[in-house]
């Protein structure tokens, strides 16, 4: 997952601003037709300035957010003064984007209102990456420091009260966690334990509300716990902030249509943004 949100329900507004931004980075807005692709597609590997066309998208997420897809997936986020932050301050509303890297580590950039930004979580195979340097150690967890999701989780636990994402953990016959942390934030938020035989040998699936997840990120300090990003975080984070249209919040959605140039599968808007050059 590679998506980015802002807390502002007015997508119409969000478009305009997104339309300012490129143009005044020295790009000029086109109306590409569309066309076949293959993996090796600048708009999916490059970044920044590399890449000659910038594709952005954006629709209805939960209520009061709307969310982007870019292709490349971090345009948002790159540059000494990240678009991200530039559309939170001409917005006026805190934006951010979480990225999942190889299903191992993630990285959270927040920008409040004013276009301060706040990082957290590191790329695995680059840790130093945004960072110019180690992370610090108090910043390897990714953590909301701006962003306060309490109403957004708050709405996704009403609305979607069958919505769940899952922890599985190796134990021991008694079938309960090795991990004493995790086995008490479970117990917290009241997680069922549905007991399963794997080929390893005996394993434990909790299942419970995406919205534990993304409280859970809003913490402070460093909980220690592991929490699996394809089956846990990506998905609490497209269905809390994603709403009704959580489906289109992964990156699918980049490859399938703002790289091939494809109609938009929902309602919202597509910017394509060409280099002068």
């Amino acid at each position: 997952m590679n998506a980015a949100f802002i807390q502002c329900g007015d997508v119409d507004r969000v478009e305009r601003e997104l339309a300012r931004l490129v143009v005044e980075k020295g790009r000029r807005l086109v109306t590409p037709r569309q066309r076949k692709t293959d993996h090796r597609d600048p708009m999916q590997i490059g970044k920044g300035d590399e890449v000659c066309r910038w594709g952005i998208a954006g629709f209805r997420g939960a209520p009061g957010w709307t969310a982007i897809r870019t292709a490349p997936f971090e345009l948002l986020m790159q540059e000494s003064s990240p678009l991200l932050a530039r559309l939170a301050e001409r917005v006026g509303a805190p934006a951010f984007q979480y990225n999942i890297h190889d299903s191992s580590s993630g990285l959270l950039m927040e920008s409040d209102a004013s276009g301060r930004v706040e990082l957290s979580g590191y790329v695995s195979h680059e840790p130093r990456e945004y960072w110019n340097g180690d992370p610090p150690m108090d910043r390897v967890e990714p953590r909301f420091r701006i962003i306060a999701p309490s109403d957004v989780a708050a709405w996704a636990e009403a609305s979607r009260p069958k919505a769940r994402v899952k922890v599985m953990d190796s134990s021991k016959e008694n079938l309960q966690t090795e991990d004493p942390e995790l086995a008490r934030w479970l117990r917290d938020i009241g997680a069922e334990v549905d007991p399963t035989e794997g080929r390893l040998g005996h394993y434990a699936v909790w299942t419970f509300h995406p919205a534990h997840v993304i409280r859970k990120f809003a913490e402070a300090g460093d909980t220690g716990l592991f929490l699996d990003p394809d089956w846990c975080v990506e998905p609490a984070f497209k269905t809390v902030f994603g709403g009704p249209n959580a489906e289109h919040c992964d990156n699918l959605f980049m490859v399938q249509t703002l790289i091939p140039h494809a109609p938009l599968p929902v309602d919202g808007f597509v910017l394509y943004a060409e280099s002068k050059e």
